[in-house]
């Protein structure tokens, strides 16, 4: 194809299973990533991309030289982490974003995707929501990301091709790993503790995507018909479990590969994340569907831990709240110093 895409949040957990996914189909990259966790989890294709360290809020619209498509990703990417810091959430993934695809649209890169969240529908939802169903975010993070759907559909013409990906909750390997997310914290709760930890009774429904199934999406819309995806939101799930369902697939996974572990519920409060997402449209236009299932991603994670990869479980470089704490007090630090991070 020889086309040159641009990955903001490269080096992050979607961006560095996606960035080797396009080499591969022939895409030249250029990524464009804060750094917040370093290069490492692109070191096997540096020889092959193009890396710009900078921050979405603040850059040279030289990024976008000689680029054809850009696929948005960089963000302040949980709950946790956006309510940590509200203002930076704002500013890093809404108004970074929409500046990025403005000097998008006036540099006449049409293709655009954005990865967005199935969150912007709320919690203690009745029903399936599809793309049509009344949203109602719950967080900073949630509501940023809704905000720019909107944003992005009233930019869409002729010229311009933004689509929104809504996505769920995602799991499985990368290399820049996380534990923070509800099917790899199972795991690794496992190898841990011997103990797969349930909580709120595991009532509450999570829809799941997985990480491969997320990168190729973006792929797709990018590669779609413009007239199929041109302003589209297309929510992206697996499927929806409940977390104790969740858990004891997990179990059972892990079961198969030898691995005994009991499921502990705990039933003292009540979990008020709760939702299911429906995701037919993006079959119906694009002929898409995710399809790797929990239990192949949870023996992919396994692999992976019985290769001593990641099973440094405590390093919060692997939880992005803490490791976010953790910058800004060394950031703090070294101001007092005159130093820069």
């Amino acid at each position: 194809m020889g086309k040159k895409i641009l990955v903001t949040g490269g080096c992050g957990y979607i961006g560095s299973v996606l960035v080797p996914m396009l080499i591969e189909r022939g895409y030249k990259v250029r990524v464009f990533d804060k750094l917040y966790f370093g290069k490492k989890p692109l070191e096997n294709v540096l020889d092959k991309i193009e890396l710009i360290p900078g921050d979405v809020r603040n850059f040279d619209p030289s990024i976008l030289d000689g680029i054809d498509g850009v696929i948005h990703l960089g963000s302040l990417s949980n709950d946790p982490t956006a309510a940590f810091d509200p203002k930076a959430t704002h500013s890093i993934n809404y108004e970074g974003t929409i500046k990025l695809a403005k000097a998008c649209k006036e540099k006449g890169i049409e293709r655009f995707t954005f990865a967005s969240t199935c969150a912007v529908y709320g919690f203690h939802i009745e029903g399936i929501a599809d793309e049509t169903f009344p949203t109602n975010p719950q967080s900073e993070y949630a509501k940023s990301k809704l905000d720019v759907d909107i944003e992005l559909q009233k930019m869409a013409d002729d010229n311009f091709c933004p689509v929104s990906l809504r996505q769920a909750t995602v799991f499985g390997l990368s290399p820049r790993m996380r534990w923070d997310i509800v099917i790899n914290a199972f795991v690794m709760h496992t190898f841990k503790t011997g103990r797969l930890d349930v909580w709120y009774g595991g009532e509450a429904w999570r829809p799941v995507v997985h990480i491969k199934d997320t990168a190729m999406a973006h792929i797709v819309c990018l590669e779609a018909d413009p007239d199929k995806v041109r302003g589209e939101i297309f929510n992206l799930v697996y499927k929806n479990y409940r977390i104790l369902e969740l858990a004891h697939r997990v179990r059972k996974s892990l079961s198969d590969l030898g691995i005994k572990v009991e499921v502990d519920v705990n039933y003292d409060e009540v979990d008020k994340r709760s939702y299911r997402t429906a995701g037919e449209k993006i079959k119906k236009v694009l002929d898409f569907s995710p399809s790797i299932s929990v239990e192949e991603g949870v023996k992919e994670i396994v692999e992976a831990l019985k290769n001593g990869k990641y099973t440094d479980f405590d390093h919060p470089i692997y939880y992005n709240m803490p490791w976010m704490r953790l910058l800004v007090e060394v950031e703090e630090r070294l101001e007092k110093t005159g130093k820069v991070l």
